[in-house]
C-alpha cells in the first residue's frame, strides 16, 4: 500500500504526515508513507483543498486533520469500500466546488479546481422539466428518469444519490403538494446543499437524509417510485443496492433509474483511475449483467425504455489517461450507453 500525504509544508499537513506514520507503526498494515509538497505534483490530484490523504491513487481524505481512528479504518477498508469512500470524496469536493468555496489550503492557497468535464459528458438537458431549478443542476447525471418514472399526484418518491435536488424537485412537480419525495445521498456536502436548495424554495414535502443507499435509512415498503441519475453504477456490489430498492418499494410499486453500462472491457488501466471510476464510466458493469442484477432482485416487467451512447471526448481522456492507456482504450472499441430502465415489485 502507498499513501500520500498531500500538503504545502503547513502546521496541519505535518500533523497528518505524522498522524498517518504513527497509525502505520501500531499496526498490521504494510506501507510505503510519503509526503508531497510540490504544488504542481499536488495539483495532479485535483483536490481542492490540503491536507489530504491519497491511498493507492485515490483521495481517500481532503481538507482536514483527521483522528487516527479514521485514519486506521482507511487502511483497513475491503476494496469495495476503499472505491465508495472516493466516491464519496470526490462528490463532496463537486459539491464544494460548486459553490465556489474557496477556502483552500490550511495555510491559505488553493492548490486548484478540479475539472468538471469528467463528471458532465453524459449530462441532459433538464431546463424544459416542470420544477427544473438551475441551482440544484450539477450536470452530472446520465438521463431523465423521471420522465418515464409514471409519477403520480400523491406518490412518496425516493431519489438515491440525490444530490443538489435536482431530480427531487422534478419529482415533487409531479407528486404535487399531497406527495413526499426523499432524497438520499452520502455526502455532507451535497445533503447539506440539497437541504439549502429546499429551503430556500419553502418546499416542506421534500427532505433529504445523508446515508447510504445499500443500507436506506427508511422503512420496508415505503416508496410508490424510486428513481436514481447516474449513481448506482458507481456501487462496487450492484446486487445489494437492487435488493434493498425491492425492500423499500410497496408491492406493485416501481423504479426508474437511469444509468451507464458497457459493451466491451475497459483495460485495467482505465478501471483503476480514479477520476473516470468517479465519472460513472470505469465503474460501470455490462448491460447483460446490470439487468440480470434486477431479476434476481426479483423485480418483474424490466424495460429498457431508451438508450444513448455515450462517446468520451479526447480532451477529457488526455486529461485523466496517458497515451498508451488512450490507445488501449480506444483498440478495445467498448460500446458505452447510457440506459434509462423501469422494473416493477
Amino acid at each position: 500500500m502507498e499513501i500520500i500525504v498531500l500538503g504545502t509544508g503547513c502546521a496541519k499537513c505535518k500533523e497528518v504526515y505524522e498522524k498517518v506514520k504513527k497509525v502505520v507503526s501500531e499496526s498490521n498494515v504494510t506501507a510505503n508513507v510519503k509526503k508531497e509538497e510540490d504544488i504542481m505534483e499536488i495539483m495532479k490530484y485535483n483536490v481542492l483543498s490540503t491536507p489530504s490523504i491519497v491511498i493507492d491513487g485515490n483521495v481517500m481524505i481532503q481538507g482536514k486533520v483527521p483522528t487516527e481512528k479514521e485514519i486506521s479504518e482507511l487502511l483497513t477498508m475491503n476494496s469495495n469500500q476503499a472505491k465508495k469512500e472516493m466516491v464519496k470524496q470526490q462528490y463532496s469536493e463537486l459539491a464544494m466546488n460548486s459553490d465556489l468555496l474557496k477556502s483552500g489550503c490550511c495555510c491559505g492557497t488553493n492548490p486548484t479546481t478540479p475539472s468538471k468535464k469528467v463528471f458532465t459528458i453524459m449530462s441532459e438537458d433538464y431546463s424544459q422539466l416542470k420544477g427544473y431549478e438551475a441551482d440544484a443542476d450539477l450536470g452530472v447525471g446520465c438521463g431523465l428518469p423521471t420522465e418515464y418514472a409514471g409519477i403520480k399526484e400523491g406518490d412518496t418518491v425516493i431519489d438515491l444519490g440525490s444530490g443538489a435536488g435536482n431530480d427531487c424537485f422534478i419529482a415533487r412537480a409531479e407528486a404535487g403538494e399531497s406527495g413526499r419525495v426523499i432524497g438520499i445521498d452520502f455526502s455532507t456536502q451535497m445533503i447539506e446543499k440539497a437541504r439549502k436548495n429546499a429551503v430556500k424554495r419553502g418546499y416542506t414535502n421534500v427532505e433529504f437524509m445523508e446515508g447510504d443507499i445499500e443500507e436506506m435509512p427508511v422503512p420496508d415498503n415505503t416508496a410508490d417510485v424510486v428513481v436514481s441519475n447516474c449513481v448506482l453504477n458507481l456501487l462496487p456490489e450492484k446486487d445489494k443496492i437492487f435488493k434493498e430498492i425491492y425492500r423499500v418499494l410497496k408491492k406493485g410499486s416501481h423504479f426508474c433509474i437511469s444509468d451507464v453500462v458497457l459493451n466491451g472491457i475497459f483495460p485495467k488501466e482505465f478501471t483503476d483511475n480514479a477520476s473516470m471510476y468517479a465519472g460513472c464510466i470505469a465503474s460501470a458493469i455490462q448491460k447483460e449483467d446490470y439487468l440480470k442484477e434486477i431479476e434476481k432482485a426479483n423485480f418483474t416487467t424490466i424495460k429498457v425504455e431508451r438508450t444513448k451512447t455515450v462517446v468520451i471526448p479526447d480532451d477529457v481522456l488526455q486529461e485523466h489517461l496517458d497515451e498508451a492507456t488512450i490507445a488501449k482504450y480506444k483498440a478495445g472499441n467498448v460500446g458505452i450507453y447510457s440506459i434509462t430502465v423501469t422494473g416493477v415489485k
